[in-house]
């Protein structure tokens, strides 16, 4: 087995790193520079059998040679193909991320064009009769579990943007892949076999999301291609995909536009929850700048995609020290984005700081960077923007009481307790209730 050259700096020390990841890489960094090994011989997140080690990369010009170069610095293989689930689920899984060269390229500029945010605002009607209907079981004083809520929400609003109104089937195709898709991220958090029962279920949830997404092709293929309700609608008469593309698309742009989008969300209103004066100037800021500084920010501060892994397919260089092949690469965005030398302040919750502000996209990079950045993210961003506006527009959500909040990783940096709020009245001297506290309070100064 290719090792890790001896030249590169290595922690002694790894017993922290899976209690408190940002801070174990953050001190690490800071006594061993931008380019440090965490492991060797062996994977840490990537599950690659053959796994030289784990460096762990820091550092602007280091992002932007992973990230641009997808065929140097590959995708880790699906917990799919780790293990061995039939060929149909596998597929399910294979979107953009598991494309390389000239079928990623051609790929990628076919989704962008369906997914533009010119296509977006043409849909506005569509998501505004969404957000209205999942707020009609909504009552002032009621209390709501907020991530469960933010759940439900996407889950509402994707399934009418992307299958569209006029299929009937639309909510239960909806409801059956966001049902696989956490039912396959519970296997894929843990290195362990699933036992022979799970195994059982999550085939069967694939299986029939792979049947359930084949009737809606057929189905889409039949009705008038200028008439189509649905994103998906406009995928499927790509002619140039074939069907198993499709699928995969279609469930990955789905899968997409649910979890990341909840859970920004439920960061969002958690810590707007904590700045009254913050949420009374977005009711009035009418042109939406302000809002889109505080997408941004919790963005920056609470990023869903808080760690990033990939595989050297051959042996290379970052910052002189040779690299391996099948080498696991350990980037995190969560520490990207609170560089001092390129945010100031760089621990607060600051949404002014956004006016005006253009980075690379390799200093803030929440959808990904380089070849193989997230084709969906103005769906995703148009989706936060407009039910954040909505929201606070037609409620104030607070914490119910004081609430000790932790973090996990688990895909995505989330709340690991679901925040419990309560649903008031939007008035002009609205008031915090309950005060946040614990790990999830710890991750971001807020001067309120």
């Amino acid at each position: 087995m290719t090792r890790i050259h001896a030249s590169i700096p290595r922690v002694e020390e790894t017993g922290e790193l899976f209690d408190d990841p940002f801070s174990f890489l953050a001190r690490a960094r800071a006594s061993l520079g931008d380019v440090f090994v965490i492991r060797d011989d062996k994977a840490l997140f990537s599950r690659a059998a053959d796994c030289a080690g784990v460096v762990a990369v820091f550092g602007a010009a280091n992002y932007q040679s992973v990230l641009t170069d997808a065929e140097l610095f590959r995708q880790p293989i699906s917990a799919a193909r780790h293990i061995s689930l039939p060929k149909n689920l596998i597929n399910l899984n294979h979107g953009l991320h598991s494309m390389q060269g000239e079928q990623h390229d051609r790929h990628q500029r076919l989704l962008m064009n369906v997914l533009s945010e010119r296509g977006n605002e043409g849909r506005l009607q569509m998501v505004q009769a969404g957000l209205e209907k999942f707020v009609q079981g909504w009552e002032y004083n009621q209390q709501i579990p907020l991530l469960a809520e933010m759940r439900r929400l996407t889950l509402e609003l994707s399934t009418r943007l992307l299958f569209g109104e006029q299929y009937e089937e639309s909510t239960q195709l909806a409801e059956l892949a966001a049902q696989y898709f956490h039912a396959r991220r519970a296997v894929s958090s843990t290195f362990k076999s699933p036992r022979k029962a799970t195994r059982v279920k999550l085939i069967a949830l694939g299986t029939s999301l792979d049947e359930s997404l084949r009737r809606y092709i057929d189905w889409s293929r039949q009705q008038n291609r200028n008439n189509a309700d649905g994103l998906l609608r406009t995928i499927t008469s790509i002619e140039t995909f074939s069907d198993d593309e499709i699928v995969a698309h279609s469930n990955v742009l789905f899968m997409s536009s649910l979890e990341p989008t909840a859970v920004t969300l439920t960061w969002a209103l958690l810590i707007l929850s904590q700045q009254p004066e913050l949420r009374r100037r977005l009711r009035e800021d009418h042109e939406q700048k302000l809002l889109d500084g505080v997408i941004n920010e919790t963005l920056r501060l609470l990023t869903p995609n808080a760690l990033m892994t990939r595989l050297t397919t051959r042996s290379t260089s970052l910052n002189s020290f040779p690299i391996p092949e099948s080498c696991e690469i350990l980037l995190s965005p969560f520490l990207a984005h609170r560089e001092p030398e390129r945010f100031s302040r760089p621990n607060e919750f600051l949404p002014e700081r956004w006016q005006g502000l253009k980075l690379s996209p390799f200093v803030y990079f929440p959808f990904g960077g380089g070849a193989h950045y997230c084709a969906g993210r103005s769906l995703a961003t148009h989706l936060m923007k407009t039910s954040l506006a909505f929201l606070l527009r037609h409620f104030d959500l607070v914490l119910s009481s004081d609430q000790e909040v932790d973090w996990k990783i688990d895909i995505v940096l989330l709340p690991a307790n679901d925040p419990l709020m309560s649903i008031r009245k939007p008035e002009p001297t609205s008031m915090s209730e309950g005060k946040l506290s614990g790990p999830a309070r710890e991750l971001i100064d807020l001067k309120s």
